[in-house]
């Protein structure tokens, strides 16, 4: 089953405790194309200049170092893309929250939060401009994230993130269901 593009997450139930397997949405293929098209236009003529003896001029030099800084950007927005997408199992039971990192004691456990990305549009683009903006808003659609937040002054723990706002909300409220009926 190839997941959602706004990810997807399943309730069952194990004896007393409740899973929860979580499938984050994919990456934007388009957003994930144009990094690697960006890395490659700028890439390739960058390697050209460094590996031509008869083109390590200042200027070419010059030329090659900005481009292994786009394409360092790009590279870098790309494996921004794929962090945290992986697939993640919950358990709640009547001693606490066990993530991959390890096991929440119900008494540590705050509220749960669902942080969105931001999405606030600049200026109207028009042309490639307005494609990149699209592509862009598209890829960050798909980046809420579900916090567990911490009673005892810890950082809030990443519960899924890699989802889209109302999937995001709707682990969040099954979250606090299953929370309910175990830490009593």
């Amino acid at each position: 089953m190839r997941p959602r593009r706004s990810g997807a997450f399943t309730l069952r139930q194990e004896g007393e405790a409740t899973l929860i397997d979580i499938t984050p949405a994919r990456p934007d293929l388009a957003f994930m194309a144009a990094a690697v098209l960006l890395a490659g236009l700028f890439g390739l003529p960058a390697l050209a200049i460094v590996l031509n003896p008869a083109r390590h001029d200042a200027l070419s030099l010059g030329a090659a170092a900005c481009a292994a800084v786009i394409v360092a950007l790009a590279l870098t927005a790309l494996h921004r893309s794929l962090a945290g997408r992986g697939r993640r199992q919950l358990r709640l039971d009547s001693i606490g929250l066990t993530t991959e990192t390890g096991l929440l004691p119900w008494p540590t456990l705050g509220e749960r939060r669902v942080e969105l990305p931001d999405l606030r549009q600049g200026q109207p683009a028009s042309g490639i401009h307005a494609l990149a903006a699209n592509i862009a808003a598209q890829h960050r659609a798909a980046e809420a994230k579900v916090l567990q937040l911490r009673r005892d002054g810890q950082p809030p723990v990443p519960l899924a993130s890699g989802l889209d706002a109302h999937t995001a909300a709707a682990l969040r409220e099954a979250l606090d269901n299953a929370a309910a009926r175990h830490a009593q």
